[in-house]
């Protein structure tokens, strides 16, 4: 029996490394089949500038700005065409076909537009137009808001409508979304990363939103091609201290959120951290 065990052993041992060159091609054989994206080359604007609002355009009239790049899916060449608004609020994207005599042949528009918490994209693919309609999660916060005691010294670093604001960010709740991700181009992604990235949660009124940066994430779902994505959101608060006042008031909200590739919330992608200010809020 014991020499039956160490030869199966021995058999085993034998095929795993005879399939393992093979189970290697396969793997990289899938991973093509999946549709990344490879050879990205870009001949007009970049993803840096696309994403840099603060940039103005090279026309007082111009309300847009345009990218052109090419790349390679599947052993097949492409071109795109892509236009995003200045605050990337919508954008119009041609992706197109180029054959063995370089001719470019339109096979899919993306068209991205965002209105508040909606993000509506509409594919026009072989004659035929599907809408995707996106509802970013945005949780309304019990109205039972817990007493905040003041205790300590009171920080000067920020007021809200001229009373002292803590530095320190207080964790407050956590949350798990799924969002697909309908468009496939670089304008199409971004307008819709923007706009998950920039929901504030439970601050009002709102004066300002800053974003870290979000290149790197927008280029690894265009690239890989990634079709939904999980995000886990960890909400935290810089709160009034308002002497002789039990109830305090939300100066600021930090919202940090790790996109996911998988729903057990396993393979991140890259992490963004957003900070809402209220009108209220000065520093």
């Amino acid at each position: 029996m014991i020499k039956f065990f160490r030869r199966a052993a021995s058999t085993l041992l034998v095929l795993t490394l005879t399939l393992s060159p093979t189970l290697n091609v396969l793997a990289s054989e899938t991973n093509k089949a999946n549709g990344e994206k490879t050879n990205i080359n870009f001949e007009k604007g970049s993803l840096e500038q696309l994403l840099d609002t603060t940039i103005p355009a090279r026309s007082s009239e111009s309300t847009f700005k345009e990218l052109i790049y090419t790349y390679e899916q599947d052993g097949t060449a492409y071109k795109v065409y892509d236009q995003a608004s200045i605050d990337l609020s919508s954008s119009h994207s041609f992706i197109y076909k180029i054959n063995a005599d370089n001719a470019e042949i339109l096979v899919r528009e993306e068209i991205v537009n965002v209105e508040g918490n909606v993000v509506t994209t509409e594919i026009i693919e072989n004659g035929q137009t599907t809408t995707d309609v996106l509802r970013l999660g945005q949780e309304t916060i019990s109205d039972l808001e817990p007493v905040r005691e003041i205790t300590g010294n009171i920080s000067t670093y920020g007021t809200w409508d001229g009373f002292p604001v803590s530095d320190d960010y207080e964790y407050w709740m956590s949350f798990k979304h799924s969002y697909s991700i309908t468009g496939t181009t670089v304008a199409a992604v971004s307008v819709t990363i923007n706009a998950i990235v920039k929901v504030a949660l439970n601050i009002s009124p709102v004066a300002k939103i800053t974003v870290t940066a979000i290149s790197s994430l927008v280029s690894y779902i265009v690239n890989k091609n990634v079709k939904r994505t999980y995000v886990e959101e960890n909400v935290s608060f810089r709160w009034t201290k308002i002497p002789n006042v039990s109830l305090q008031q939300k100066a600021v909200e930090r919202t940090i959120r790790t996109f996911y590739l998988d729903s057990n919330y396993a393979t991140v992608i890259d992490t963004v951290t957003t900070y809402a200010y209220s009108e209220h809020y000065e520093d």
